[in-house]
């Protein structure tokens, strides 16, 4: 999974009062003064007061104010959409609202910042008052953050599906969780289109004729719909490809295409989720929504294998044959925003976090639209910020927090940067929003969905790794060559795999306690 308006910032100017030790001169102390006061308790002014010093004998006082900032927050996280975010963003806004607070940002590539975050924190060392993570990695920082409550986030106002898939964490032994931290901005698996061939009405009418079904996008009840759709664009000579489907197993891009389609069949049967759309905490959809009594592991079964993954890997195989075969050529969650712009693919099914990148390839934004998924069900992916429990500063860090969940920090967030807010007041001042130009509309409508739906939750255990891997390989080697075999037979040795991998862990698990104990 991948880890995937204008507000100017106060300047409070250093100002040298020299006081001048002459009875003449009070009249213009006084008046140094007044103005001196003025300047200090209107921080949102940006004027500049400048004087002139009298060089005299006499002896003077000088009576420097502190203009430097007596605290300073630390936050550590990854270059790209949270450096972005901080800089751009919230640290302008929190830095103006809290004078004398300094806030700075500690940027590491995507692939070194949780090993350096682990390192600080695992010493115990206080560098860093606030830290960021992935799903992926929630549980390696869990003991190390301070947990987080209703008292401190307005957990009503969140997106909870992508709150808490994430930032909550589930500890199985006790049956309890802990909001380790917060996502500012969702971006959940989303249907990216271009408008000019979907806004058609030429090709509304061909499709419609050929296949009786609308091809408007946010029509897409069904994952054979978005299957008929890539056969049309590409029969039809319209684009050399079908809707664009990530299919390498570089960044898990396979695990998201698989699990968006598989989650669609997952949540619509009952008798595999046990009435749990999500699945088990920690387990995802990928297993049984609860223990069956037939089971005898103290895991969760694999559902992989079941209907709902061979229907779903059926069907990313035939919107795959609608592209080059990946031995040849992979679509990845890098190369999709070129791809699109080139115009190889109608659509992409994708995060909607690609959208600025797709914009980047000079698209026009209004020639970019969004729609749900096929039943609104949606992999949900997000960024997620907590407070080390070393830090020196923990209340000011809290209240940055709160501050970044703040409906109005993410209205500007989604303005200047065009990230998609986790704040339900957020969603609906925007949309209200009339200046607003209608394909900005269709995003946060079509985000706000997602993100209301977004249960198709991957594994988040100490075993995540080893079961992707297992699955992702598995997925691409039948997908090279989809005749050798078939999907049923495919997923049953996968999930043979999971049972043996988490048979390992927990006999290591108990092993280890075991000792523990003794």
């Amino acid at each position: 999974m991948r880890p995937r308006s204008s507000i100017s910032t106060a300047a409070l100017a250093a100002i040298v009062i020299v006081i001048i030790v002459v009875v003449v001169a009070g009249g213009l102390a006084y008046y140094y003064v007044s103005m001196h006061h003025v300047t200090t308790t209107t921080p949102k002014t940006m004027s500049t007061i400048s004087t002139t010093p009298v060089t005299t004998t006499t002896t003077t006082t000088t009576t420097p104010p502190p203009t430097t900032p007596t605290v300073t927050l630390v936050i550590a996280t990854y270059t790209g959409a949270p450096q972005s975010f901080l800089q751009k963003v919230a640290i302008p806004l929190f830095e103006q609202e809290h004078p004398g607070v300094s806030v700075q940002v500690e940027a590491f590539p995507f692939t070194e910042y949780i090993d350096n975050e682990l390192t600080v924190l695992r010493a115990g060392g206080n560098q860093y008052d606030i830290v960021t993570f992935t799903p992926t990695s929630a549980r390696l920082l869990a003991p190390y953050v301070v947990p987080l409550n209703s008292s401190i986030i307005n957990v009503s106002d969140l997106l909870w599906p992508a709150e808490s898939f994430g930032g909550v964490i589930y500890n199985a032994t006790t049956n309890t969780s802990m909001i380790a931290g917060v996502a500012p901005w969702v971006s959940n698996v989303v249907i990216i289109y271009n408008a000019k061939y979907f806004d058609n009405a030429t090709l509304e009418q061909e499709f419609y004729n050929e296949y009786h079904m609308q091809l408007n996008p946010w029509t897409w009840h069904n994952w054979t719909v978005v299957v008929d759709v890539s056969k049309f664009f590409v029969e039809h000579n319209i684009t050399p490809w079908g809707v664009l489907t990530m299919d390498t197993t570089s960044g898990g891009d396979i695990l998201t295409s698989f699990t968006s389609i598989y989650s669609y069949f997952y949540i619509n049967n009952q008798t595999l989720n046990c009435g749990t759309i999500h699945g088990m905490p920690g387990f995802g959809v990928e297993f049984w929504g609860c223990i069956p009594s037939w089971w005898h592991y103290p895991f969760p079964p694999p559902a992989i294998n079941t209907s709902a993954g061979v229907q779903a890997l059926e069907i990313l195989q035939q919107l795959v044959s609608y592209e080059p075969n990946p031995a040849q050529f992979s679509v990845s969650f890098d190369n999709v925003p070129e791809l699109f712009a080139e115009g190889k693919g109608p659509a992409t099914i994708n995060y909607a976090s690609r959208l600025s990148a797709i914009l980047s390839e000079n698209v026009s934004p209004s020639d970019v639209l969004m729609a749900p998924l096929p039943g609104n069900y949606s992999m949900p992916g997000g960024t997620y910020f907590a407070v080390s429990k070393y830090s020196t500063h923990k209340q000011l860090a809290l209240e940055f927090l709160q501050f970044i969940e703040s409906p109005q920090v993410q209205e500007q967030m989604f303005l200047k940067l065009g990230l998609f807010p986790i704040s339900r007041a957020a969603y609906q001042a925007l949309l209200a929003n009339t200046s607003l130009p209608q394909y900005e509309h269709v995003w946060l409508e079509a985000n706000l969905i997602s993100a209301e739906y977004g249960y198709a939750w991957e594994p988040l255990i100490p075993v995540t790794s080893n079961l992707g891997n297992a699955l992702g390989s598995a997925l691409l080697s039948y997908l090279e060559s989809s005749n050798s075999t078939t999907p049923q037979v495919v997923l049953n040795h996968v999930a043979a795999e999971y049972v043996q991998i988490l048979e390992t862990y927990y006999s290591t698990t108990t092993s280890t306690s075991s000792s523990t104990t003794s």
